[in-house]
């Protein structure tokens, strides 16, 4: 037994899960560990931007927002994806908005100083009669990028783990059942908001415990429940099953290694991805807007842009399945308020089955550490 605090808040969560309490309502509400969450894991991980796809010619860029910060995504006329602090280094303003195509310089729209694709400063209006003006020290500030099948993130604090020592073996996990993946296109994208922490989010999504009980046509039409096992890594999580015999949703790529299989993944902290019998792939990027507020945004990937009949079936399966877990995530967050809630135990079994929630465990475990609350 190890439990992490002997008193406080913490008292009764163990490294363990079989003997462990989940956390305190606190952490899924308390704006200041919403707050150290921010620096300590959203700027510390690798956080997915995006889909080398969706930066198609040179001059594309992509904007995201990560909470407090805003990073710019650009093709250059090499060819190369580079990433940049979406903020003009003369007066801090935003440089660009949403998604679209440059051509070839990134322009300011204060004071039109302007970029190259490359994050060069091209030229400083105002500044071309100061004889000290050192032009090379105002380069765009550029973001470490990583790139795993086609898949984009970005570190921001530049100080987390290799890309590949992060996600090298989840890369080969998802090419066994998608050789593919690099050549799929974004065909559809959704965006479901939700009025909760982005943890109890991710914990909805990384157990399939409630499955027989709030999602019948997932059970009935794209798992074989009893054959569903989830296994923890250091950086991932995998959830595999059997397809069932009589199921719908399959799409096959070519190539697709695993046409009667079904597999997700948790890319700790916040990004997942599910393989559907076939070879497609579907992104739930459980995105944080603030203490208790997340934005679900939904990618579904084809060998093609445009979607066939079978393949809307499956987009609008899913938005079926996320409709179904919003409500159960927003009365969970109102019952982490609550003054009679005293922290429940994990169900777990040694075959880590379809109704074990270990998972959900080692990943409370993981944000601990990331906060410096447990070694």
């Amino acid at each position: 037994m190890s439990q992490i605090a002997r008193t406080g808040p913490l008292a009764a969560f163990d490294t363990d899960p079989a003997r462990s309490r989940t956390l305190p309502g606190s952490y899924y509400h308390d704006p200041a560990i919403f707050r150290r969450e921010t620096t300590a894991l959203f700027h510390a991980t690798w956080q997915y931007v995006g889909h080398v796809a969706m930066l198609p010619d040179p001059g594309s860029y992509i904007v995201r927002d990560i909470l407090d910060q805003s990073v710019a995504l650009v093709r250059g006329a090499d060819g190369v994806i580079r990433a940049f602090f979406n903020v003009c280094q003369h007066r801090a303003h935003r440089l660009l908005e949403g998604e679209g195509n440059v051509k070839a310089v990134i322009t300011c729209p204060y004071h039109a100083w302007s970029y190259g694709l490359d994050g060069a400063l091209r030229t400083a209006r105002g500044a071309e009669r100061m004889a000290r003006f050192d032009q090379g020290a105002f380069c765009l500030t550029a973001v470490p990028l990583g790139e795993m099948l086609g898949f984009l993130f970005v570190n921001l604090d530049g100080k987390a783990p290799a890309f590949e020592t992060v996600t090298g073996a989840l890369k080969a996990e998802i090419a066994a059942y998608s050789p593919n993946a690099a050549r799929l296109l974004c065909a559809h994208r959704n965006e479901f908001p939700l009025k909760a922490n982005w943890k109890n989010s991710v914990e909805n999504y990384d157990e399939c415990f409630h499955c027989p009980v709030q999602h019948q046509s997932l059970i009935a039409e794209a798992l074989d429940y009893a054959s569903y096992r989830v296994v923890t890594h250091e950086h991932h999580h995998s959830h595999t099953s059997r397809a069932p015999d009589k199921r719908r949703y399959t799409t096959v790529t070519e190539g697709a290694a695993k046409p009667d299989a079904f597999a997700s993944w948790l890319l700790f902290p916040n990004w997942c991805i599910e393989a559907y019998p076939g070879g497609n792939l579907t992104v739930f990027h459980h995105v944080p807007i603030g203490p208790e507020q997340t934005v679900q945004r939904c990618e579904w990937y084809f060998p093609h842009a445009t979607s066939t009949a079978v393949e809307r079936e499956v987009i609008e399966f899913v938005d079926v399945v996320r409709a179904e877990d919003i409500p159960i995530c927003e009365s969970v967050q109102n019952g982490l308020h609550s003054l009679g809630y005293r922290r429940g135990a994990f169900v777990v079994d040694a075959a880590r089955s379809e109704v074990s929630e270990h998972a959900v465990h080692d990943f409370q475990l993981k944000v601990l550490r990331a906060l410096g609350k447990a070694g």
